[in-house]
């Protein structure tokens, strides 16, 4: 990696690292009501309850992949 790919790859975990912040808790609240029972529609309200835990998961499984390959290529030695 040279100087001008260190210099944009940090750029890139810096927003990564922010759009992270800022969506990590996003289906946090919709989560939260359901399991508060905000929808009694009967099977279904369990079924997109568990569907919103599943993508709450993989949204911040995601987030982690994203900001940690980012970070192990910036531990790769600056070429000469």
């Amino acid at each position: 990696m040279n100087e001008a790919d260190l210099f944009r790859a940090r750029l890139l975990l810096d927003r990564v690292q922010a759009l992270s912040d800022e969506h990590w808790h996003l289906l946090a609240g919709p989560a939260r009501a359901m399991g508060d029972h905000a929808w009694v529609g009967g099977p279904s309200a369990s079924g997109f309850a568990g569907e919103l835990q599943r993508n709450q998961a993989e949204l911040q499984a995601q987030l982690r992949r994203s900001l940690a390959l980012i970070q192990e290529k910036l531990r790769t030695p600056l070429a000469r």
